[in-house]
């Protein structure tokens, strides 16, 4: 699947995670990667779903479609499927909007 990055920061970080481990904590950065890798390796945006690694979950609230994948406790990775309601599951491709602790009444991000 292709990935593509919200803005030039995010891509920095997502492209050198040595840049990421000295934003974010060790654990989370290894579960970062593997979600990483696992959404490279797929063809499809719903295969990847299919999986259920990483506990995706659709977010309301979003004028698009986004969905989040577990990275710690309140810790979020959030993706934009570049999809509609109806092509979601065939999307081949992504973009990543940061690292978010969105719990709370407001979003608290990490990597914007």
């Amino acid at each position: 699947m292709k990935i593509t990055y919200a803005n030039s920061k995010v891509e920095k970080y997502f492209t050198d995670y040595r840049k990421l481990q000295k934003k974010l904590p060790t654990e989370w950065v290894r579960t970062i990667k593997k979600h990483m890798d696992r959404l490279e390796a797929a063809e499809h945006f719903g295969d990847f779903l299919a999986l259920g690694l990483g506990k995706p979950e659709p977010l309301t609230g979003y004028p698009n479609i986004r969905y989040s994948l577990h990275v710690a406790a309140n810790v979020r990775l959030i993706l934009e499927p570049n999809a509609t309601q109806d092509t979601v599951m065939i999307c081949t491709e992504i973009e990543v909007e940061g690292v978010s602790d969105y719990h709370g009444s407001k979003e608290n991000w990490y990597i914007p």
